[in-house]
């Protein structure tokens, strides 16, 4: 040794100053800890996972969650330089893993090496999704109705799928909470039962944009929570009174509906053939249904007289050209 190198005064080895070592001030030092044990919190049901946050949603692997849970668990000095983390996760059973862990580093120039195991518990809770979903909760009724008629069977599968869409986009965007409880077929239409307002809020605003027709809400008070009053709301939707098909004399012609949008609605106009669109408020009446038709073949003109003849029975009949 240099007789003008410093020594550390702790060791008696060479010291870069005089203060002491690297070597006996890293030995001083605990400079990693764990956590002997950590917990999971997983729901049974939807395999969603609990933070300190709340629930989320989660489609991620065992080994991947266990493995972010055991880093999780590692705590290192601020003065460790290059830390290298190795984690061999070993399954005891269905809601035991152990990890073993080895970590190395730098500290004050000198390499340090240090292991620790950490018990990783899994645990099964209801999520707060779940919970509601299976209790039955709700906080809305989308009731859809129709203007002077019952809805048809075609209208209540397409308000079906727009409520289940809109429930999809409403869980993707993080609102977990917005589910439908139930749906229930009536006389007079469907009834859709949801877990928040907001999902019966939208729903009803995208049937009416894509079905047309309206909708009103009427609250009811169902209580009173930490001084806040607490409602549930009915959405009442009421579409048009003519759906696709129906055939109109309206304007001095007659028309067969091809849908209805937000406060219009479309039809072919019979005599000329042009689509037309006018709004819903227009003065209209029923005829009837182009599914109600009977096939007819026609099979002369006489001036201003057709002869028409049914197809399945065979018979004629003349009517006036219209």
């Amino acid at each position: 040794m240099d007789l003008q190198e410093a020594i550390c005064p702790k060791c008696g080895g060479p010291s870069p100053s005089v203060d002491i070592c690297g070597k006996c001030r890293a030995s001083g030092v605990d400079w990693f800890s764990c956590e002997n044990r950590v917990r999971l919190v997983r729901c049974p049901n939807c395999d969603s996972m609990q933070d300190n946050t709340g629930w989320t949603d989660c489609e991620r692997s065992r080994e991947d969650l266990e493995y972010e849970k055991a880093m999780s668990a590692i705590h290192l000095s601020q003065d460790i330089q290059n830390p290298e983390i190795s984690i061999n996760l070993v399954e005891n059973s269905k809601n035991r893993s152990f990890a073993h862990i080895k970590i190395t580093g730098s500290l004050y120039n000198k390499p340090v090496e240090g292991a620790c195991t950490v018990e990783i518990l899994w645990q099964h809770d209801s999520c707060d999704r779940c919970s509601r979903y299976h209790g039955n909760y709700w906080q809305g009724l989308v009731q859809l109705r129709a203007d002077g008629r019952k809805t048809t069977n075609e209208e209540q599968e397409r308000a079906k799928r727009i409520a289940y869409q809109t429930e999809e986009e409403l869980q993707l965007l993080g609102d977990r909470l917005s589910f439908v409880t139930r749906m229930e077929e009536g006389r007079e239409g469907l009834d859709i039962i949801v877990g928040t307002q907001t999902l019966g809020e939208q729903i009803s605003r995208y049937i009416t944009k894509r079905m047309g027709g309206k909708y009103t809400l009427h609250p009811t008070l169902i209580g009173e929570k930490e001084g806040r009053r607490l409602y549930r709301i009915t959405y009442a939707i009421r579409l048009p009174r003519y759906t696709k098909g129906d055939v109109i004399y309206i304007r001095n012609t007659y028309g067969e509906i091809l849908g209805a949008e937000g406060k219009t609605i479309s039809y072919l106009d019979l005599v000329s053939g042009i689509p037309r669109t006018v709004p819903e408020s227009t003065t209209a009446r029923y005829i009837g249904s182009v599914k109600d038709g009977i096939p007819m073949l026609v099979i002369y003109q006489d001036g201003e007289t057709l002869g028409l003849m049914n197809e399945e029975t065979g018979t004629t009949e003349e009517v006036p050209v219209q």
